[in-house]
């Protein structure tokens, strides 16, 4: 997973960071995986200390929705909510965008 510090379109913050999953990882793997690499935390207690994400956002209907299938794409779009001390936006294309809440 490639990491790039940046402010972008889905977040406006000043301490924004852009994470770029590899097409094959499932976005809630994405999250944690983001979130690991942005923080002092690894993926376990990440879950011990701010609950597990499923506490946050269904992991199952985060990876629906933008899973390809058989004679569709995935859709398009992007989903945003509060996790860890972060808004997390997660799209389509595998990218994590996170901005540290204050």
């Amino acid at each position: 997973m490639e990491t790039e510090p940046t402010t972008d379109r889905l977040t406006l913050h000043e301490s924004a960071s852009t994470h770029q999953a590899d097409p094959d990882t499932p976005p809630s793997e994405a999250v944690i995986d983001a979130i690991a690499a942005d923080s002092s935390f690894d993926a376990l207690e990440l879950a011990d200390e701010f609950g597990p994400l499923y506490d946050v956002i269904d992991p199952s209907a985060l990876d629906s929705l933008f899973q390809s299938t058989v004679g569709a794409d995935r859709c398009v779009g992007s989903v945003t909510f509060e996790y860890a001390g972060y808004r997390v936006g997660v799209d389509q294309t595998g990218r994590v965008e996170l901005a540290a809440l204050e």
